[in-house]
């Protein structure tokens, strides 16, 4: 009875191994296709990083571009060899399972060592929690704040064009351009952030602190969904969070194809290197003859500048008075008049079309619309700045001219921050999109996106950014300050005589019967308080003839 139990037993054995044997098959065959899948999406983000590499084209000889091409044409053969794979394995046929298993361990077995080359050719990926691209004054405010807030060493890379911890950029056309050796500002004293009031941040603060900074790389490429950045020499840096800290850079007349305006000793004012080479030049051609071209930020302080550094000085622009995006004509007026009391020329009305240089390349002369001629050894260019978003070009939402973001510097992309001169924010106060380029904004800005990037992290609460615009100026003995924002009704109060020994007026604007604006000449730091207050509450104006006659005193009242 047993050995008939026995033989049964055996029977259903050997009837039901081969079912068995088929049952697992197809529990490898789907384990081994979910392997084969996984490894086929990290295969194909090592493709995407190095098509980003390469398209670089500035790889500075680090991969071998021919073995990468056959490389990348074999991984397209096996994509098509998986993909028939999957076709037949969804046409569900009797038992296909069991013929495509060995065919799909193979495959597995080449993605491996697909895998491991194609990481070989991209070498050593540099990965960061945080990465900073650009290295100006939001890098370094931004660096801080991820200090205060809680940083880990190696966290935190930030990626520089330049050569240099990051500095108070302003400085470059104040007190660098000082004549005196021993009063002219140079590096380290104008690290970030003593622009601010705060200590400087020294090369060996960020080491001590873990941060990375890498310094004289340029950023070329970039693919914000594969969170990749490719420099020129082909380095490839990866992030989990990126803020973008690019800035602007300046417009230069060869954009425009002006004749000649690749002569030497014209200079732009934007970098370090840019004054450094500014300054050996002044050192040169001593008591010279300067031409600046331009009327804004950069004309007025370089011609003030060069004037006290005893040049000739004569500045031509196209706009009927200077600064015309923020003085009125009276306000402009004063500073023209005390620029012509100091010995610069201002020609108006005109634009450049043109340049002179002598048998060694050197600008001689500046060739101006109206038909004249002026004579020049130092041309210096001040006719704007443009974002620095190329880079980002159909990847973000744009709006004015900048990358578009929310009141923390998100941008239309996950994990993507925009601060500086490229966001386009909200501002609250008019309830309107702007894009400001100013270093107070530089600063603030910065900060802010990285408050909201540690808030985003931890769950907490945070207000959105709530900025009053600001911007200031010191030439000469002057020293101006404007708080909100320049639209309606103007109403000018004090004296602005040029000839004044201690000038100080100012101006308030006036929209909806309310102030929206105050600029204030010659003003206290407790006077300078009272006009950013009285522009961030709005007051009310119920007199306009009261208010003229209370002038810098109705600000103070609040």
């Amino acid at each position: 009875m047993a050995s008939s139990f026995n033989f049964v037993i055996g029977s259903v054995k050997f009837i039901f191994a081969p079912i068995e044997r088929c049952l697992n098959c197809k529990r490898n065959f789907d384990e081994n296709m979910k392997v084969l899948q996984k490894l086929l999406k990290e295969l194909n983000t090592v493709k995407e990083v190095i098509e980003l590499r390469l398209s670089a084209e500035i790889h500075g000889g680090t991969m071998q571009t021919e073995e990468v091409k056959n490389w990348l044409d074999d991984v397209q053969r096996i994509k098509t060899e998986i993909e028939i794979i999957e076709r037949k394995a969804k046409e569900k046929k009797f038992l296909s399972w069991a013929f495509l298993g060995k065919m799909v361990e193979e495959k597995v077995v080449e993605l491996k060592a697909f895998l491991r080359k194609g990481k070989a050719f991209l070498g050593m990926v540099k990965s960061f929690k945080y990465i900073i691209v650009g290295g100006g004054v939001a890098a370094g405010y931004a660096a801080r704040e991820f200090d205060r807030q809680g940083l880990k060493p190696g966290q935190l890379a930030i990626i520089s064009k330049e050569a240099v911890a990051p500095y108070e950029r302003p400085t470059l056309s104040k007190g660098y351009l000082n004549p005196n050796p021993k009063a002219a500002a140079r590096l380290p004293e104008f690290h970030v952030c003593v622009g601010s009031g705060g200590d400087r941040l020294l090369p060996d603060w960020y080491k001590e602190k873990g941060i990375q900074l890498i310094l004289g790389t340029e950023i070329v490429k970039v693919n914000l969904a594969l969170k990749t950045l490719v420099s020129a020499a082909g380095e490839i840096f990866k992030f989990q969070t990126l803020i973008i800290a690019t800035g602007s850079t300046v417009i230069r007349l060869t954009d425009f194809k002006v004749e000649g305006a690749d002569a030497k000793n014209i200079f732009y004012l934007r970098e370090l290197e840019d004054a450094d080479k500014l300054v050996e030049s002044i050192k040169m051609k001593k008591y010279g003859k300067a031409v600046i071209i331009g009327g804004g930020y950069i004309g007025l302080e370089v011609a003030a500048a060069m004037r006290i550094n005893d040049f000739d000085v004569t500045m031509v622009y196209p706009d009927p008075w200077c600064m015309p995006r923020l003085f009125t004509p009276t306000m402009a007026a004063f500073y023209e008049s005390y620029y012509e009391n100091k010995g610069i020329k201002i020609i108006k009305g005109t634009v450049s079309v043109g340049f002179n240089a002598n048998a060694n390349g050197e600008v001689k002369g500046v060739k101006l619309k109206d038909g004249r001629v002026l004579e020049a050894d130092i041309v210096v260019v001040g006719v704007g700045a443009r974002p620095l978003t190329a880079l980002f070009k159909g990847q973000l939402e744009e709006d004015k001219g900048g990358i578009k973001t929310d009141g923390f510097f998100k941008t239309s992309m996950p994990g993507v921050y925009a601060v500086g001169d490229v966001a386009t924010f909200p501002i609250k106060l008019y309830n309107e999109m702007r894009r400001v380029e100013h270093v107070d904004h530089a600063r603030k800005s910065a900060e802010h996106a990285v408050k909201a990037i540690k808030a985003n992290e931890t769950g907490k609460e945070l207000e959105e950014y709530d900025y009053l615009p600001y911007f200031y100026s010191r030439t000469f003995e002057l020293s101006w300050q404007f708080y909100g924002d320049n639209v309606g009704e103007t109403l000018f109060f004090r004296d602005n005589n040029p000839l004044s020994p201690k000038p100080k007026f100012g101006s308030y604007w006036i929209k909806d019967g309310k102030i929206v604006g105050a600029f204030l000449e010659g003003g206290t730091p407790e006077e300078n308080k009272a006009i950013a207050k009285v522009s961030r509450l709005n007051p009310p104006v119920e007199n306009l003839d009261q208010l003229k006659k209370e002038g810098l005193s109705f600000a103070s009242k609040f």
